[in-house]
């Protein structure tokens, strides 16, 4: 029967009563951000049309809308129609959203077709020597901090020396000298590994953040770059979109401290 064979409808591994406090920690976390509580469809096309991804990967209706997939992108839409009404702005926005993507899902402990993440986005005027992105980059960083910390704090989780992956390439030359400043003066205790970025999804920096488990493994449990979509929606070149996000049901999945 569908019940048991379909993962799209089968319930997640994760327990409500679990998900939901993670949710409050996590919008706690993110307190300088206004959160908003996202329609559980977005216009169809959000994903596909912004950003270099397959159509095949999200669930469309009939009525043209689309089974959020990937909410960056739907507040992407929230930052663009602020900007546009005042181009100075700086939008801050976060969501918890439970997502929905249709690729084959691997066997690794807590992934699953529907999975709930929380999602940061940060949009405004670009600055001199990028000042935005990097402004951006240390606050998404603080939340997830904070969020690790009090996970660990009331939830028993476990977990040790934070790192992260700063890939980067041509499309922002100077911005990972200028990250790694920023990032060793923040946080101290980040290992930081350089790569080069590959990639036409991102613009130019992609920053993978994880921790290590009670076994010594790393988990890169946070995905953050910048992107061009407000820029494409405002038809403004100046406008800069950094959007990030992590997976909260695979915090109890991957550093229990049982």
């Amino acid at each position: 029967m569908q019940w048991t064979s379909d993962p799209t409808v089968r319930p997640s591994a994760v327990d409500l009563r679990t998900s939901v406090a993670l949710d409050v920690l996590a919008l706690n976390a993110a307190h300088d951000y206004e959160a908003l509580l996202l329609s559980p469809v977005a216009p169809i096309g959000v994903t596909s049309v912004l950003a270099p991804t397959s159509q095949d990967r999200v669930l469309s209706t009939i009525r043209g809308t689309e089974v959020v997939s990937d909410a960056t992108n739907v507040l992407a839409l929230e930052c663009a129609l602020r900007l546009r009404r005042d181009s100075a702005a700086h939008v801050r926005l976060c969501t918890v959203h439970q997502l929905l993507r249709m690729q084959p899902t691997t066997t690794d402990s807590g992934r699953s077709k529907h999975f709930r993440l929380l999602m940061l986005a940060d949009a405004g005027a670009g600055l001199p020597e990028d000042g935005f992105e990097v402004t951006a980059v240390i606050a998404h960083l603080s939340v997830y901090r904070r969020l690790l910390d009090a996970a660990a704090q009331s939830h028993g989780l476990a977990w040790e020396r934070p790192a992260l992956i700063l890939r980067t390439n041509d499309a922002l030359p100077a911005i990972s000298t200028r990250l790694r400043v920023a990032i060793c003066a923040s946080f101290p205790d980040v290992a930081i590994r350089e790569e080069h970025l590959d990639s036409t999804y991102y613009q130019g920096l992609r920053i993978g953040y994880g921790v290590h488990d009670s076994d010594g493994v790393f988990h890169e449990i946070v995905d953050l770059g910048v992107f061009d979509w407000v820029a494409q929606l405002t038809s403004n070149r100046r406008h800069r979109l950094v959007a990030s996000a992590i997976g909260l049901q695979l915090l109890p999945l991957l550093l229990s401290g049982s």
